[in-house]
């Protein structure tokens, strides 16, 4: 009796061995069964987006476009400021809208407007600040093909400022804080702007020396004695140069006048960069305070 029984599950066993597994087989696992949004599956027709593309390529015209904000119209009789670097940042751009911010002169003000894109590749944009800041006014300007420049006019909202209309041809670039960014030679002995003759040639006038370009408080720890013997245009304007190189927007004239016309690394970004300024650069500043208010003027005689 016992070899039958042996032989009854001998003929089970292999009955189960060769049972089909497709249940198995055919169960995938999560991973598995996730069609990649990049893989489409190959019995769907792949279509391509139509406007996505299109928002993408005007949003690559974001970014800093720098030069000079020059007066096209103004009051002689005024205390005026013919030209100032001005940053248009353009921010957004896509689906006929644009918006971004005007910094100049001191003044960081935001703007929104549209824009039309023509068939030569150019892009028409009509643009408003908010009207509540008596320096607000309209933008109207051209972005030429590749992005690469702006070239438009400006209009202030109040017609009685001393310069009410002004133009402007400005080249897309690039900001980054640099603490090797030097003082040109040129500011040495450049003539410092007194508030009363917008950039008028002076026979006699307050000026920078050569002293100015001796140190870079950005990288160098300055000491007593470096300072104490400066003039102070020099000790001014070596001070402002540390924010400068953080892109602060001047709203002091005098300062302006040297940074806008002379330091070609300068690019107005921001109205306040007490936060970016380094421990090194804070001490500087302290020290150099200290002896820039007793310190003497330096006057120059430009013959003619």
């Amino acid at each position: 009796m016992r070899i039958p029984v042996i032989l009854f599950l001998l003929a089970c066993l292999s009955a189960c061995n060769s049972s089909p597994t497709t249940t198995e087989s055919a169960e995938a696992t999560p991973e598995q069964a996730e069609t990649p949004e990049s893989a489409p599956p190959s019995d769907v027709p792949e279509t391509k987006p139509t406007s996505a593309p299109v928002a993408s390529s005007e949003q690559r015209l974001a970014g800093y476009y720098i030069g000079d904000f020059e007066a096209a119209k103004l009051d002689e009789s005024q205390n005026y400021s013919y030209s100032n670097r001005i940053n248009i940042s353009i921010e957004r751009m896509g689906d006929g809208q644009i918006s971004g911010r005007s910094i100049v002169a001191g003044n960081d003000r935001p703007f929104s407007g549209t824009y039309t894109a023509k068939e030569n590749g150019t892009f028409e944009v009509e643009a408003k600040e908010p009207g509540d800041d008596k320096y607000d006014g309209v933008f109207s300007f051209q972005i030429l093909p590749k992005g690469e420049k702006i070239v438009g006019t400006w209009k202030a909202n109040n017609g009685s400022l001393a310069v009410s209309e002004r133009e402007y041809v400005l080249e897309k670039r690039t900001f980054s804080y640099d603490p090797n960014n030097d003082l040109p030679e040129d500011v040495s002995w450049a003539q410092l702007y007194n508030g009363e003759h917008p950039e008028e040639f002076l026979e006699e006038a307050e000026s920078l020396s050569e002293d100015v370009l001796k140190f870079n408080p950005s990288k160098v720890a300055l000491k007593k004695e470096d300072v104490e013997n400066m003039f102070r245009g020099d000790l001014e304007i070596m001070r402002n140069s540390i924010y400068a190189r953080h892109g602060y927007s001047f709203k002091n004239r005098k300062m302006r006048y040297i940074f806008d016309h002379y330091v070609e690394w300068y690019i107005p970004v921001s109205v306040d960069i007490r936060n970016e300024l380094t421990a090194l650069e804070k001490q500087n500043i302290e020290l150099i305070k200290r002896y820039e208010e007793h310190a003497e003027k330096y006057y120059d005689y430009f013959g003619r």
